[in-house]
């Protein structure tokens, strides 16, 4: 059955919190007027991260297990493309962006394709901030983005964003950047697809016990927006069939 809101989840070694971020999710849902799903894909994890999401025995609620770390970016593929709601939207597990955010994307989606939650526009609020050398790492590498991409938007990382049913199928249906950079390709392709992209304002609170290797990540997350550009050269971005007028 279509529903009107798929969450999608992505999850790697999360058993501390997983389960309530399903109980917040599911008591923010339940509230509404409207039909929804939640699918969670994990991502490989080596603790009881699917089993803690498989007790939650809610029909609302799905789990894809992945038998190998695909990276968050591969997860969110599989995750979008078992989707069936009008409106789709994936969170991190942390809630690093409060459930509450999905009533005011909700509402832009009806005017825009793609919503991304933003720490850097007008309104944002960060509530707790990572420590000074994370933050200016994350200035600089949003502007090497930037450059690389050929974008303007001002916070590519942020774990929240929204999708109609159509723009996620024509984004994650080619999309190729499985890891750190995924989220630059998804606004990468939002752009050279022309969609609608607008950049909400986010209240964002920084997860404390973040277990990412910041030398790792910048490494790799350059070396997959130069694979960006090289795959856009190659065509590997090009729809099959053009969009209607």
């Amino acid at each position: 059955m279509e529903k009107l809101l798929s969450v999608i989840i992505p999850a790697y070694n999360e058993e501390k919190l997983i389960g309530l971020t399903i109980s917040k999710f599911v008591s923010f849902l339940d509230k509404q007027n409207f039909s929804w799903e939640i699918i969670v894909v994990d991502d490989g994890s080596s603790d009881n991260t699917s089993e803690i999401v498989e007790s939650v025995k809610n029909p609302k609620i799905s789990l894809i297990r992945l038998e190998k770390n695909q990276g968050k970016g591969g997860a969110l593929k599989i995750g979008f493309q078992r989707a069936t709601g009008e409106y789709q939207i994936f969170s991190d597990a942390d809630l690093s962006v409060p459930i509450e955010t999905i009533t005011p994307f909700l509402k832009a989606l009806k005017d825009y394709d793609v919503v991304i939650a933003s720490r850097r526009v007008k309104g944002a609020q960060i509530k707790l901030h990572q420590p000074w050398f994370r933050e200016n790492m994350g200035r600089i590498f949003t502007s090497l983005t930037q450059i690389l991409i050929g974008s303007k938007v001002a916070d590519f990382t942020c774990g929240f964003k929204g999708f109609t049913r159509i723009s996620a199928q024509e984004i994650f249906g080619r999309s190729l950047i499985s890891r750190w950079a995924y989220d630059a390709e998804i606004v990468f392709l939002a752009e050279k697809y022309d969609l609608r992209v607008l950049q909400y304002p986010a209240a964002w609170e920084n997860r404390k016990d973040t277990r990412v290797v910041l030398g790792k990540v910048v490494l790799e997350s350059l070396r997959d927006l130069i694979k960006i550009r090289i795959n856009d050269l190659q065509g590997r971005y090009e729809r099959n069939v053009k969009k209607d007028n």
